[in-house]
């Protein structure tokens, strides 16, 4: 009789212990239906934020202040205000000329040109912009294509040119930059720019009311005649911005594997910008990657580098909606490295906790962008009916930091569970973790990693 009695009350405990967990389920799946709106849970994928993983440098907005890509056909050209363009000759017959045989890419195509060709007249050829009021302005940048032969011009010297700038009416020029300016070995026949990343700094001249720039090709030499050639194309000058704000943002700065790059769908290296102001629908994007290829897809190109090292990434984005148009301008950069970091780890929370609380760890030295986690279960020793709880996207863990994860607060589940939660950055390795536990009602008892 005294055995019947405690089995008596051992099941009476037992069913006591039932009812108050299941009591306790139904009160904190209540608070969890309440207070989802605020929680830090996830129980759907969540999207790509436009946000950066952290600020890249960014320069102020500009205005486009002048612009010319020669494709009027008129040499002197005109520009868009109507004023034309100066030509000073010393050989009429090879002078600068709109030229329609360079190949184009990257710039528009005509381009303008001077040559010796057959020509043995000494040469000294300027091609002069129209007079440019900066007195408004407090920052003045220039930036434009170029494109020549390496031998005939550093190497030999064959062929100078110069940009000059003039402000008493092309009286006297003040020389700004050259070829020597490049400050790198450059490739025959190539197209160069001096861009927003390096431009040639007018400041100087700011606050001035008559500003001339010159583009002088020089040759006093024969030798090598057919290769004596100078092109310019997409002229640009950039004044500070004093409107509305107007900015745009490059993303990064971005850390790659080199391996990710190729297993990441789709393949590539994945930008992400965004822009602050503007007329959107007239927006123009323009990614300089950094390695000679350009992109105008907006907010989410993908790029594929063909070899590992650290790119200026730039960021152009025109806002045509205003006349003359308004230019962002973001900067920042690419590590793409070869050695393979470690996986970032996963850390599920033992003993017991509400739902599944995991910690996403990044011990490496690289930042982890875009990690995509998620987290299942399955029921018995057999791990059937598996489902997903939960999962969703960290926009960044930093390198030595960490990210606390979790499932909802109660999820529908009892007795023997096997879990898997998986962590996926898009530009290091990822992991996946096997535990086995136990579900009583809300709580989780997390008994040991599995090997499987």
């Amino acid at each position: 009789m005294k055995e019947l009695g405690k089995k008596k009350k051992f099941l009476e405990g037992i069913c006591t212990l039932l009812c108050a967990t299941v009591l306790l389920s139904c009160s904190l799946s209540a608070l969890t239906n309440t207070t989802r709106g605020s929680s830090e849970i996830n129980n759907t994928v969540e999207k790509h934020s436009s946000q950066p993983a952290s600020t890249p440098t960014s320069a102020p907005s500009y205005i486009l202040y002048m612009s010319e890509n020669f494709t009027d056909g008129n040499m002197p050209p005109i520009s868009d205000t109507g004023q034309p363009w100066e030509l000073t000759q010393t050989n009429p017959t090879e002078t600068w000329h709109i030229d329609n045989s360079i190949p184009t890419y990257p710039v528009s195509k005509p381009s303008a040109t001077v040559n010796r060709g057959a020509t043995s007249s000494f040469q000294d050829e300027w091609l002069i912009t129209p007079s440019l009021n900066f007195s408004k302005y407090t920052e003045v940048i220039l930036k434009f294509w170029w494109y020549t032969c390496y031998y005939v011009t550093v190497y030999k010297r064959y062929v100078e040119f110069n940009v000059s700038v003039s402000t008493d009416g092309g009286t006297s020029w003040t020389r700004v930059w050259s070829f020597d300016d490049s400050g790198q070995f450059f490739h025959d026949w190539t197209w160069y720019e001096i861009s927003i990343n390096n431009p040639i700094v007018l400041t100087q001249y700011a606050g001035q009311p008559d500003v001339k720039i010159g583009f002088q090709y020089y040759s006093d030499q024969t030798d090598q005649s057919d290769e004596q050639m100078f092109s310019i194309d997409d002229i640009e000058v950039l004044v500070n911005d004093t409107g509305p704000i107007f900015s745009c943002n490059a993303g990064g700065p971005y850390e790659w594997w080199w391996s990710m790059q190729f297993d990441y769908t789709p393949a590539g290296v994945r930008f992400h910008g965004n822009v602050t102001g503007g007329g959107l629908k007239l927006l123009q994007w323009l990614w300089d990657f950094g390695d000679g290829n350009t992109s105008t897809i907006p907010y989410y190109p993908y790029h594929l580098y063909s070899e590992v090292g650290i790119y200026n990434l730039t960021l152009t984005v025109k806002d045509n909606t205003t006349s003359p148009a308004r230019v962002a301008i973001s900067t920042t950069t690419v590590n793409l490295f070869l050695i393979e970091p470690p996986k970032i780890d996963v850390v599920v929370q033992k003993l017991f906790s509400v739902g599944i609380v995991a910690v996403i760890k990044n011990n490496g030295e690289y930042n982890a962008s875009f990690v995509n986690w998620t987290m299942m279960i399955s029921w018995g020793p057999l791990q059937i009916f598996g489902k997903t709880v939960a999962n969703g996207t960290c926009d960044s863990i930093a390198s030595g930091t960490s990210e606390t994860v979790r499932s909802p607060l109660y999820f529908f589940a009892f007795g023997r569970l096997h879990i898997i939660v998986s962590a996926y950055p898009e530009n290091i390795p990822g992991i996946i973790k096997h535990y086995n536990g136990l579900k009583i009602g809300p709580l989780v008892f997390v008994l040991k990693e599995s090997g499987i």
